[in-house]
């Protein structure tokens, strides 16, 4: 009646390889790339390694969690997530870097 539970779908945009996906409402954007078929750096998924994260160049994002126990200061300022944590607020353009690994 005035939207409430409705879930919209967004597009991701991993700018640096030019693959777009789409993300159902209420999937995170990790689940989303892998059933994509995006081969995204991850190990936990629940947020405690932090090797899915992505910059967000463009768009709006629901942080699951804070993602401060995980990421630094510097890294949160530059539009820094977690994809394992994150749901879309609007089409989105990212960054991943593809070779990364969990942080210590």
């Amino acid at each position: 009646m005035f939207g409430f539970g409705k879930k919209k779908d967004y597009t991701a945009t991993i700018l640096n390889t030019g693959e777009s996906f789409e993300v159902k409402g209420g999937i995170n954007l990790l689940q989303a790339a892998l059933n994509a078929g995006v081969k995204w750096p991850h190990e936990c998924r629940v947020g405690s390694c932090g090797s899915c994260r992505a910059t967000v160049k463009t768009g709006k994002i629901k942080a699951l969690n804070d993602f401060a126990y995980v990421l630094d200061g510097e890294q949160l300022k530059s539009g820094m997530v977690l994809a394992c944590q994150t749901r879309l607020q609007s089409d989105v353009e990212i960054e991943v870097d593809f070779e990364q690994g969990a942080i210590n």
